[in-house]
């Protein structure tokens, strides 16, 4: 099954590396031939190498080169885009402060443009030769130990491979197991009727799908089906409402799987969104700099009490920090504030702070917070430690929310989730968010905040 697979692999990594490298190369012969430049020169091999060195550190990155990913429509072709538009994005980055070699931007746009072209035939072709190899050659012979629902459900998914279907020859009883996939056509035994055969010529691989009950057993299981001298597969099944990640990593001694992996673990979030953050946090604290400063002058003159008003929220972990805020209401006990909505017509609320509010105004502090790194300029709107007790267990998930850095703003306050609304739809805006993070994403709500999002109706 493995050998299978990483020959596919193989051979498809060895063409989707050289990929730029082709894509440079038919672009200077064909605009050599055509006269539009000059001899290639030893500048362009340098841009070629470059081209090539970016495209493998983003192809391994978005891990485009998985034979899986070919089978994945959508996902598959985002990510072969994300790969090309950041080799491309880095190169001219780099050749432009590289002011050492000299080059024609006319072939490194058409070399672009051969590049997608290729990436779509590619993808194409070795799809088309895996389905059809599969199809040809013989199907891999397996024995399921597992003769329960779920062994039965993983015989079904490989025998269905596109990559490597395989034909399950026999199912194996595990002590203790009640037995659920007869009516199949396929012979069950018990584990020490199988441990006396001779399966060398019986099965190419063994696949052990357990569930969670047999973890206890699961070490002198395996230790008996070494004997077999036959590779094992191990399939866990882990439930509905686990999300398991990529990833099975060491640490030391410890083997550890990623779960539920939010997207704050990723480098596009670590360092991508916390770079945009700071600058986008500058450059607005530098435009609306002087306007702060004359709210906070009118907001002292005004009423009683401090320019601005910081209170506990919850950020990303569930940890909590001091969110700013201008004040906006006549001073009240901690007590008070930390436990109660705001409502229309608010009699605490000042004149000024009624505007500030219904304006967004009132929030501008919160860039110092971006700055600090305690929110994000998106992301789920942090709320309050007492609210965020109450709807944990009034919400299955509510928790999820907080995975990812607290925003400015967010998918559900521009989708008209602010102040006191729904907060299950709150809830359900969010989780899509944390769920489908992308930077582009962010950057969509960022426009829709600026041309939709001020002067809210729910603000108050």
């Amino acid at each position: 099954m493995i050998r299978r697979i990483s020959l596919y692999e193989f051979f498809y990594c060895i063409c989707w590396f050289l990929l730029p490298a082709f894509a440079f190369v038919m672009a200077g012969i064909g605009l050599r031939s055509l006269g539009l430049i000059q001899p290639l020169t030893y500048d362009y091999i340098l841009v070629c190498v470059t081209l090539s060195l970016l495209w493998i550190v983003f192809s391994l990155y978005f891990l485009v080169t998985r034979i899986e990913s070919l089978f994945l429509e959508a996902d598959g072709a985002w990510k072969c885009l994300k790969t090309i538009s950041g080799t491309y994005m880095s190169a001219f980055s780099l050749l432009f402060f590289y002011r050492g070699a000299s080059y024609s931007r006319l072939l490194l746009c058409i070399s672009l443009l051969i590049l997608v072209v290729a990436v779509a035939v590619l993808r194409k072709l070795v799809r088309y030769m895996v389905q059809h190899s599969g199809k040809q050659s013989q199907r891999l012979r397996i024995i399921m130990i597992g003769a329960d629902d779920f062994a039965l459900r993983i015989s079904h998914e490989l025998r269905e491979s596109a990559v490597a279907p395989c034909e399950t020859v026999a199912f194996v009883r595990i002590p203790g197991q009640t037995v659920t996939v007869g009516g199949e056509g396929v012979p069950v035994f018990e584990l020490d009727q199988i441990m006396s055969r001779n399966l060398k010529h019986f099965a190419n691989d063994m696949v052990l799908a357990v569930s969670p009950e047999m973890l206890p057993i699961l070490s002198s299981l395996i230790g008996q089906l070494k004997g077999l001298a036959i590779p094992i597969r191990f399939c866990m099944d882990f439930g509905t409402g686990v999300t398991v990640g990529e990833r099975f990593f060491r640490i030391g001694g410890t083997h550890m799987l990623d779960v539920h992996v939010a997207p704050s673990e990723t480098i596009s979030y670590i360092i991508l969104k916390r770079c945009f953050d700071i600058a986008f946090s500058a450059l607005m604290l530098a435009v609306v700099g002087l306007p702060m400063a004359v709210i906070a002058l009118i907001v002292k003159l005004s009423s009683e009490g401090p320019v601005f008003f910081a209170q506990e929220r919850v950020g990303i972990n569930g940890q909590v920090f001091k969110m700013l805020k201008f004040r906006t209401m006549k001073v009240a006990s901690s007590k008070e504030s930390n436990s109660g909505w705001t409502t229309p017509q608010d009699a605490r609320c000042t004149k000024l702070g009624k505007f500030l509010r219904r304006s967004c105004m009132d929030e501008f502090p919160q860039f110092f917070n971006v700055m600090a790194g305690d929110m994000s300029v998106v992301g789920p709107r942090p709320e309050r430690p007492f609210f965020v007790e109450k709807f944990n267990d009034e919400f299955s998930g509510y928790n999820s929310r907080h995975h990812l850095k607290s925003g400015i703003t967010g998918w559900a306050q521009v989708n008209g989730m602010r102040g006191d609304t729904d907060i299950g739809k709150r809830l359900e805006l969010d989780i899509y968010y944390v769920k489908n993070w992308s930077f582009i994403f962010d950057l969509r709500i960022i426009f829709m905040t600026v041309f939709s999002g001020l002067f809210a109706q729910n603000a108050y």
